[in-house]
């Protein structure tokens, strides 16, 4: 099911089209390998995080950021500024489903950084980190410390 959260203002995001933040659940789960909802919480994820990209093949939107959880996603301002411009990053720096590319990622978190969310973002970036170490995850960790890396230095 879709339920859309909230509409970008396109003048704030400097982006042309209408983009709309949906929570979809299902969708997150599968993109993400999970098969239950309490998986979330043995593996202590922070469903803030969990957050895809997606051009929209709908007429009346180009674009869609899906959230796990919408009021989850809204809870901390800094966060959620930081995700979206992030996710704003990969219109211009695209990373396909199973892909892995950390230099576009970097690219979106200097998106992110640049308009003022360099905050948001270092907390974004320990998030997945502590959901990498939880998962036992290496390449998600190595490529999330590369991330702070830049942010860093």
């Amino acid at each position: 099911m879709k339920c859309i959260g909230e509409l970008l203002d396109s003048e704030k995001y400097y982006v042309n089209g209408r983009i709309a933040i949906i929570e979809n659940k299902e969708a997150v789960m599968k993109v993400f390998g999970l098969k239950q909802e309490q998986w979330l919480k043995v593996w202590n994820i922070d469903p803030r995080i969990l957050t895809l990209f997606y051009k929209s093949y709908e007429a009346e939107f180009d674009w869609f950021i899906v959230v796990y959880d919408y009021p989850a996603f809204c809870a901390d301002q800094e966060i959620k500024e930081a995700i979206i411009w992030h996710e704003l990053g990969h219109i211009e720096y695209p990373v396909y489903e199973q892909e892995l590319n950390v230099d576009s990622e970097i690219q979106c978190d200097g998106l992110a950084i640049k308009n003022g969310h360099k905050e948001g973002m270092r907390k974004v970036l320990e998030l997945t980190l502590k959901m990498a170490s939880s998962l036992n995850h290496e390449i998600l960790s190595q490529i999330t410390t590369e991330r702070q890396m830049k942010l860093l230095g």
